[in-house]
């Protein structure tokens, strides 16, 4: 049974470091459940069939009801109870802003019963959770200080089995909550009641306790102002920075802060002793939350629910592409308007403006100072990237350049000159690939719904030969659209003129093929094939007549290499018979390629630019940017860091930039304005484009722009080979130590007829 079988599945509720959990609805009853969508990229199967199993087998008020689980291509998803408070901290943070202060202590009593329940029933079976914060705590209603506020534990994902005497040594959940001992890799059950701890401050404070590890090993807890004297000795017996000593769950429960208020004894208490505001800080809330997800995951997941979704439709009869609906908008309208892609609920108003009009806004002045470079010249080699890309997904880099294996540099010029690309395949724990683009033609006599073309040998030009047995077809050039290396394959290839071709660009059929090759150990390869459909005709007889049409003969062509090929007209039996693939199974027609991680989170960028002589004390003070905001930028791709040829870091601000012009007209592509959710709107008036990612190259960036940016069928328009660079050195003091280079590339494309 599939999920989407016996449930639909609606909007996003959150993300957390292991999955993107969707509110879902059963189709058979309309109950409304969650559904945890546990990424395969990030966590391997078997680790995800044990959180499951585990939920599985939990049955407390306080843990989350587990109701069943279903194993996708690139998901495991976990069915539970939907709360619809949100967490702990979103409920803190609501609290503050209705009330200007953190939450009275005595009105957390009744949570913190709730937390230690979680966890006395999970020792007690000798669970430890290991990643216990407010972020995965659930209310079932909005605001956490109504006595009858419901709060259930969830996201098991660290979760393993211990003895109370077992010692762990895994560095795993979310180190602001981790005890001293954690940091050891020697640790027990107190880990989660140390995390409780950590909550609890925050309830009552408004803040965390502590902002690394030298203030958790070394830093004295101080109580808030105004909380009660045994509120305080709770919370500082379960942060007791020796683990001998630290409360442990059954003792947290039986706790006379617990005990008594639980009794409803401390009412009049409760308005003589309520949390005082502090005269000095205002706290908000706003820092109680570490994101452990950086926003490329969560792009990816996104991206691949949808596929999900889409996979579900093709199962169900569905089409597996859909026609761009932009398509009638960029030939006929003097502008369109589309969802923006980086602002939620945004848009992009885009419109024709005539070459005056570009001339006065000034849209193509750079283009008087820019360096026109060759296609194959227009990239830069960013290796350190490239060969710490590789490393992070465990590929061994000194097998590189042994024995038949390529050299590291050689398979990176490869990557960033359009030949292959790296993508990370989504059915798979942290599994590069190399891809190749590939085209094939599934040609047919025009009238004909039986015949087909198959190429059956090839002789080289020394005068060996082998047996092919396969569609005709070639690699797909960066710059090239689908459309145009189907006329190279039939002037190149075949020796037929394209006017003797009429393709059905509306009807093609998408499928990866997987290889090994000793040339990329440790990387498979992945043809992503798209077969293109096409009928055969002329009223020339010789033209005819040299493809063996009408007579269906067989017939040779000289390809522009040198080699012979031996083409036959075949029955779709017959070439099924010879095993040519000639369509793909419908769920196989959704990829499960998506684009790897780049950039590097705060802790490795720390590493790296201490180990490059950057003095990192200087970020984050004096207006400069944090470290944490780097490391964001650099995870979204809005710039790189790399070293220039002096060795030294230089930070790169990489922009291609797409001129999409009507020749007919002389008119350009303009994003004139946006629109902001609200309705508000602000004049852009400047051409398309994206950040270009290093291990990507830059023509394979413009058609990422056509077709998510632009919604437009990449066979709409044809892209001039020649790139044009404008690039400019300086420095910044935002980014302390670092030069940064801001580079455009300009890549011009034109309007081609259907």
């Amino acid at each position: 049974m599939r999920l989407l079988e016996e449930y639909s599945v609606g909007q996003t509720l959150g993300e957390g470091a292991f999955g993107v959990v969707s509110v879902c609805k059963k189709r058979a009853t309309g109950e409304e459940f969650a559904v945890k969508m546990v990424d395969k990229v990030e966590t391997p199967v078997e680790q995800i069939k044990k959180e499951a199993d585990m939920l599985a087998s939990m049955d407390h008020p306080n843990i989350v009801k587990f109701h069943g689980v279903f194993y996708e291509r690139c998901f495991v998803c976990i069915v539970m109870d939907k709360l619809s408070g949100g967490d702990l901290v979103e409920g803190l943070q609501r609290h503050i802003k209705d009330h200007e202060k953190p939450v009275n202590c005595f009105d957390t009593v009744h949570v913190a019963h709730q937390m230690g329940a979680s966890l006395q029933y999970l020792h007690n079976r000798n669970v430890v959770h290991r990643d216990v914060k407010g972020d995965n705590y659930l209310m079932d209603r909005k605001d956490m200080t109504d006595p009858n506020c419901k709060i259930v534990l969830t996201d098991f994902g660290t979760a393993c089995n211990a003895t109370p005497e077992d010692r762990l040594r895994d560095g795993v959940g979310t180190k602001i909550f981790w005890p001293p001992e954690f940091f050891d890799r020697s640790y027990g059950h107190k880990v989660d009641v140390w995390a409780m701890g950590v909550i609890m401050y925050g309830l009552v404070s408004g803040r965390f306790p502590f902002r690394d590890e030298n203030d958790i090993r070394m830093k004295e807890v101080k109580s808030p102002k105004g909380v009660h004297a045994t509120c305080q000795d709770f919370i500082k017996k379960m942060l007791d920075k020796s683990e001998r000593t630290r409360l442990n769950s059954n003792q947290v429960m039986a706790h006379p802060w617990l005990v008594d208020n639980m009794k409803k004894e401390a009412g009049s208490a409760k308005q003589a002793a309520g949390n005082k505001e502090d005269d000095h800080e205002k706290h908000t809330g706003e820092d109680l939350r570490e994101d452990n997800v950086n926003d490329g995951i969560k792009e990816r997941r996104q991206e691949l629910k949808s596929r999900l979704l889409k996979e579900n439709e093709v199962l169900q009869g569905g089409e597996a592409t859909a026609r761009p609906k932009t398509e009638v908008n960029i030939l006929n309208s003097k502008n369109f308007t589309l969802a923006d892609k980086q602002v939620p609920g945004g848009k992009v108003v885009y419109e024709w403006w005539e070459a005056g009009k570009v001339k006065t806004a000034g849209l193509l002045d750079m283009e008087a100072t820019a360096v026109k470079v060759d296609h194959d010249a227009a990239h830069d080699l960013d290796l350190p990237t490239f060969t710490r890309m590789l490393q992070d997904h465990s590929v061994d880099v000194k097998t590189f350049g042994v024995g038949k294996a390529k050299t590291i540099e050689a398979f990176a010029n490869e990557t960033v000159g359009g030949a292959a690309r790296l993508m990370l395949d989504a059915t798979k724990h942290k599994t590069l690939v190399r891809v190749v683009d590939v085209v094939l033609l599934k040609l047919r006599p025009k009238g004909s719904n039986d015949m087909l073309l198959i190429e059956v040998e090839e002789k080289f030009p020394d005068g060996r030969k082998r047996e092919t047995n396969r569609l005709p077809g070639t690699k797909k050039e960066p710059y090239e659209n689908m459309t145009q290396t189907a006329e190279r394959i039939l002037k190149e290839m075949l020796n037929i003129s394209p006017d003797m071709v009429e393709l059905a660009v509306n009807d093609v059929t998408r499928h990866e093929e997987e290889q090994e090759s000793p040339s990329y150990p440790g990387v498979r390869t992945v043809y992503r094939k798209e077969i293109l459909e096409g009928s055969v005709f002329s009223s020339d007889k010789d033209k005819m007549s040299a493809v063996g049409l009408p007579t269906h003969s067989d017939w040779t062509s000289l390809d522009h290499l040198g080699n012979t090929k031996f083409m036959k007209w075949m029955t779709t039996k017959a070439a099924e018979a010879k095993k040519v693939k000639l369509k793909a199974n419908k769920a196989d027609a959704i990829s499960t390629l998506v684009r790897p991680p780049i950039g590097m989170n705060e802790e490795t960028l720390t590493g790296f630019l201490k180990q490059n002589g950057n003095d990192t004390s200087k970020w984050g003070v004096d207006g400069t940017k944090t470290l944490k905001e780097f490391s964001t930028e650099l995870i979204k791709g809005e710039s790189t860091l790399t070293q220039g040829k002096d060795g030294k870091l230089l930070r790169v601000v990489d922009v291609v930039v797409l001129i999409v012009q009507n020749k007919v007209s002389g008119e350009t592509l303009v994003q004139a304005q946006q629109i902001d959710p609200d309705g508000k709107t602000h004049n852009l008036n400047r051409l398309p484009g994206a950040k270009h990612r290093p291990d990507e190259n830059q023509f394979l960036s413009a058609r990422r722009v056509l077709r998510r940016q632009m919604e437009i069928d990449e066979n709409l328009v044809k892209l001039e080979q020649q790139v044009y660079v404008v690039e400019e050195d300086r420095s910044s003091s935002s980014y302390p130590g670092l030069k940064t280079i801001y580079r455009k590339r300009l890549i011009k494309g034109f309007l081609v007829k259907k």
